[in-house]
């Protein structure tokens, strides 16, 4: 059983956050930075540096890179349990 027309309306005009990673040329990242800025009430926004490289050869990176997915994991789980 779907949602009614009335729930999906009210869905419609419901706000949500989104947060979202990906990877685009260089030439897209103005467009998407004026789309962004144009079309919703942007909060948060920053290029990520490429870690590929500090992930493959650094183990004190790649222990960083586990701790922090395991405390996101957990926080996740805390706030979708109060939700």
């Amino acid at each position: 059983m779907g949602a009614s027309k009335k729930d999906f309306t009210d869905m419609r005009e419901q706000e949500y956050l989104i947060n979202a990673t990906f990877k685009v040329k260089g030439k897209l990242v103005n467009a998407i930075e004026n789309y962004l800025l144009d079309s919703t009430k942007l909060i948060s926004y920053k290029t990520i540096p490429n870690t590929e490289e500090l992930y493959q050869n650094d183990e004190t990176f790649k222990k960083l890179v586990k701790i922090e997915s395991n405390a996101r994991r957990i926080k996740e789980k805390y706030i979708n349990d109060k939700n």
